[in-house]
């Protein structure tokens, strides 16, 4: 995908159209060439190019300052229960990343001027402006930065007007305030909570039933909905598809097992995972939000070798 496309020049950092126009007017195209290039309409281009990875001798270490505030209460009135709240802030200073061929050729011109450590990773043809090589490498980003909080909630309790066993309650939450990078210095931040990878909120529950030798499991795990598209390629086309279709949809994902363990050298247990089979979103490429393995069984075993053996 090349950013300098007519159709993605306006999907990047406000210097992105500047950069492109003074990038391929460098290669000898004309005012009327920039302004018609597309690769992504030429039959005489092609979208796959052959490229290098290497490794970079000029890299710097990176530099982290970080500070975290925590409390954990534990009610005296609540036996059994506890609460951790842990808020993190990060900022990562010339912190080593490696980008791919698009992210190269995006980088090289979404900088405030071409003299970035980006552009000389691509390579273009220098008669009709193509993309035609790139050589990726880790680099140092000027900086990263993230902050969030975390929780965690635990609360074990027996019942006491019943004989019914001990219950478990565990739930883990998490809140991503922001993800940051400033990929050279001066550069716009690139914002990336909500987009692929990085959910703004994620959370599972854990519940577990403990009644002699049986025992009973119940977990979810849930993260809120990603960004289909980023916000740059949104700001360049409003229009890229339906809203209902900007987001891929929360995961949502329930797990149950059963155990049994026989006096305390064999345990036998089953289950099944996404039982209720949610299935990823086929454009994420069958990866989010959950796996493409859908739904499935299992039943196992655990046992003392010792025992097996005849060995006390």
């Amino acid at each position: 995908t090349d950013p300098c496309d007519i159709t993605n020049r306006g999907s990047g950092s406000s210097t992105r159209a500047a950069n492109c126009a003074t990038l391929l007017g460098r290669l000898g195209l004309t005012p009327a060439q920039i302004a018609a290039f597309s690769p992504s309409t030429d039959p005489e281009a092609s979208t796959s190019r052959p490229g290098r990875t290497g490794g970079n001798p000029n890299l710097s270490e990176e530099t982290a300052r970080t500070w975290t505030a925590g409390v954990v209460l534990r009610p005296r009135f609540l036996p059994g229960f506890s609460l951790a709240a842990d808020w993190y802030d990060i900022t990562l200073r010339d912190a080593i990343n490696t980008f791919t061929a698009t992210q190269a050729f995006n980088l090289c011109v979404d900088q405030p001027t071409l003299e970035n450590p980006f552009c000389p990773q691509t390579s273009r043809d220098p008669v009709t402006g193509f993309p035609n090589g790139f050589t990726l490498r880790p680099a140092n980003v000027a900086t990263f930065t993230t902050s969030g909080l975390d929780l965690t909630l635990n609360y074990r309790f027996t019942p006491r007007f019943a004989n019914i066993g001990t219950f478990n309650v565990r739930v883990v939450g998490g809140y991503l305030n922001n993800l940051t990078f400033v990929n050279t210095p001066g550069a716009e931040p690139d914002e990336d909570v909500d987009e692929n990878r990085a959910p703004q909120f994620v959370g599972s529950l854990d519940l577990t039933w403990t009644n002699g030798p049986l025992t009973v499991n119940y977990g979810l795990a849930w993260q809120s909905e990603v960004r289909r598209y980023t916000t740059e390629q949104l700001r360049g086309n409003p229009d890229l598809s339906d809203p209902r279709f900007f987001f891929y949809k929360e995961r949502w994902e329930h797990d149950l097992q059963v155990a049994y363990t026989f006096g305390d050298r064999l345990t036998l247990y089953a289950g099944v995972n996404n039982f209720t089979d949610q299935k990823p979103d086929v454009a994420s490429g069958g990866q989010i939000p959950v796996s493409p393995v859908g739904r499935y069984f299992y039943v196992g075993g655990r046992a003392a070798l010792g025992h097996l053996f005849g060995m006390n």
